[in-house]
C-alpha cells in the first residue's frame, strides 16, 4: 500500500514537472525537441563557462559570468578543442580596426594644408604647397586622395584657400581628375622650419672642438743585473 502510494506521488510530480517545464526531459525550455539538429542549431551561441547564479540575493560567484542554461556535451568538448577560436578572431579584428583608424588619421594629416602652404597676403598655393600638392595628386593612394585644408577663423580666408586648392587640382590634373576638398580644424605638428634650422646651427656654433685625452704610463722599466 505504501509502495503504490509513493509512486502514485511520483508519477504525480513528474505529470507537474512536464506540464510546467513544456515537455521535459524530452523537450527544451524553447519547445524544442532535445538531441535534433534544430535544438544544436539554437544552442550553438551558448558561451562556455561556469553560469553565475543567485542564492539569497547574492550572486555566486560575484566576477562576471554567463548567465542561461550550461552548454551541450557536444558543444563542450567543440569549444575545449578549437579553443580560443571563435576569440582570437574577434581580438584580431580589433586589432585591425584600431590600426585602420591609425593609418586614416595618419594620411590625414598627410593630406593636410597647413597655414604655411599659403601665401598670407593671396591666400593662395605657395611652392611648399603646390610641391604638396603634387605629391598628393601622383603618391598618394586612391582611397586616401583626399585634400584637408587647416580652417582658420577668417572665413574668408577659408574660402579663398579652398578655392586655390580647387583651381591647383584643376590645372594639375587638366580637369580629368577630381580630388574633394574639406576643411580641417587641426593644428600643425612639428616646428617651422627656419626654428629647426635655428636650433641646428646653435648646436652646431656651440659644440666643443673634438679632443682626445692622452694618459700617460705610471710604472717605470727595470734593468737586470
Amino acid at each position: 500500500m505504501v509502495r503504490i502510494s509513493c509512486l502514485a506521488l511520483l508519477l504525480a510530480g513528474l505529470s507537474l514537472t512536464q506540464s510546467a517545464s513544456a515537455g521535459w526531459p524530452f523537450f527544451s525550455e524553447d519547445g524544442l525537441r532535445r538531441g535534433t539538429p534544430e535544438y544544436y542549431a539554437a544552442r550553438a551561441a551558448d558561451p562556455p563557462g561556469s553560469r553565475q547564479e543567485c542564492y539569497y540575493g547574492k550572486p555566486w560567484p560575484v566576477s562576471a559570468r554567463p548567465v542561461g542554461p550550461e552548454q551541450t556535451f557536444v558543444h563542450k568538448y567543440h569549444t575545449a578543442h578549437y579553443w580560443p577560436h571563435p576569440y582570437q578572431c574577434q581580438d584580431r579584428q580589433s586589432v585591425r580596426s584600431y590600426m585602420d583608424i591609425q593609418v586614416y588619421n595618419g594620411w590625414q594629416t598627410a593630406t593636410t594644408f597647413y597655414d604655411y602652404h599659403f601665401d598670407p597676403q593671396t591666400n593662395a598655393l605657395n611652392s611648399a604647397g603646390m610641391n604638396h600638392l603634387a605629391w598628393l595628386v601622383s603618391h598618394v593612394p586612391v582611397q586616401h586622395r583626399q585634400a584637408y585644408v587647416q580652417a582658420s577663423f577668417d572665413t574668408a580666408a577659408n574660402s579663398a584657400r579652398m578655392l586655390s586648392v580647387e583651381k591647383s587640382i584643376a590645372n594639375l590634373t587638366n580637369g580629368h581628375e577630381s580630388i574633394p576638398v574639406q576643411q580641417r580644424v587641426t593644428n600643425p605638428l612639428g616646428r617651422p622650419a627656419a626654428e629647426v634650422q635655428q636650433i641646428l646651427t646653435g648646436a652646431a656654433e656651440g659644440a666643443l672642438p673634438p679632443v682626445i685625452q692622452y694618459e700617460g704610463s705610471s710604472g717605470g722599466f727595470s734593468t737586470g743585473g
